[in-house]
């Protein structure tokens, strides 16, 4: 098990913990009515709201892990190109500016280790067919330098779900 996946099966298991915790409070405020309700329903929101950003963020990095799953991409910055090479049927496919039409980038804000690499490259080809290309096998500053002219859209999100 590589540090990618482990990390992102302790990110769902954190946030499956956070859950049940908040479900247990949820439960203890229900029963105890007497107390601060408002104190009692903020604190609710808030663990909720965390175990939802832990479980979201390892659902979007299983979703990018999925879609690079068997792809080597290189770049070829002599011919201002990407070469994306298949290795399940060996079969490649070489991208460069005749053949694309535009770009989206969509950027993470976070830099921390939770989130930072949730951004991705959408490249729209002029048979409108799709790529995505995620932040950890090439960077949108990367694709953004190679395809300067062709780059449409660039938005930055805490996380970025592929679409």
């Amino acid at each position: 098990m590589n540090i990618k996946n482990f990390r992102n099966i302790l990110t769902f298991g954190i946030g499956i913990l956070i859950f049940s915790f908040s479900v247990f409070l949820t439960i203890k405020i229900a029963q105890n009515t007497s107390g601060n309700l408002t104190l009692a329903i903020i604190s609710l929101i808030i663990f909720y709201w965390l175990s939802y950003l832990f479980i979201a963020t390892s659902l979007i990095r299983m979703e990018y892990r999925k879609s690079e799953k068997g792809i080597n991409i290189k770049i070829n910055n002599e011919d201002k190109q990407l070469v994306i090479k298949n290795t399940g049927n060996g079969k490649s496919e070489v991208i460069n500016n005749d053949n694309v039409k535009s770009i989206e980038l969509y950027y993470s804000w976070n830099t921390n280790p939770f989130s930072s690499d949730l951004g991705y490259s959408k490249i729209m080809l002029n048979n409108d067919s799709k790529i995505f290309i995620t932040q950890d096998k090439i960077s949108q500053a990367e694709i953004k330098s190679l395809f300067r002219k062709k780059v449409k859209k660039e938005k930055s999100r805490f996380m970025n779900k592929l679409k």
